[in-house]
């Protein structure tokens, strides 16, 4: 038990800190997760430039890791640089994201081929809404 008390203290620290701790890392965690498809959806909801989308949501997440980057080497025990510490993290979530993409583009461009998707066709609901709510409630 004196072992697991011990890692945790180094790792984290004091046990009498966890409720303040749990809150900053789920607070972190919406705000830093929330941000970029705010960004992505309530801003540019009138605009079609898929270019400028891609790049203000990648804009908004790399200041995201930047600050929970700054933040990880603000809370370190030994002295380590902040920009190493932002580097590592901004290097890491470039090759993710880079990845990501690829390996969504190759999926669009295989179901493509099959056919099982087409990039520029629109699903048009056969039934118009009053219609179907009459439907609904209509007495037999």
């Amino acid at each position: 038990m004196n072992m697991q008390e011990d890692r945790y203290q180094e790792l984290l620290g004091r046990r009498a800190n966890f409720r303040l701790q749990a809150i900053i890392v789920i607070l972190s965690f919406l705000i830093s997760g929330l941000v970029p498809p705010l960004i992505y959806g309530v801003l540019f909801r009138k605009n079609d430039n898929r270019e400028f989308k891609l790049v203000a949501v990648v804009a908004t997440s790399l200041v995201c890791i930047i600050f929970l980057a700054i933040g990880k080497a603000y809370t370190q025990k030994t002295p380590k640089s902040y920009i190493r510490t932002v580097v590592y993290y901004v290097s890491i979530a470039l090759m993710a994201s880079g990845v990501s993409y690829i390996a969504s583009y190759q999926i669009k461009e295989f179901l493509e081929k099959f056919g099982w998707f087409e990039s520029s066709s629109v699903i048009v609901m056969p039934f118009s809404k009053n219609r179907l709510t009459e439907q609904a409630w209509a007495s037999n």
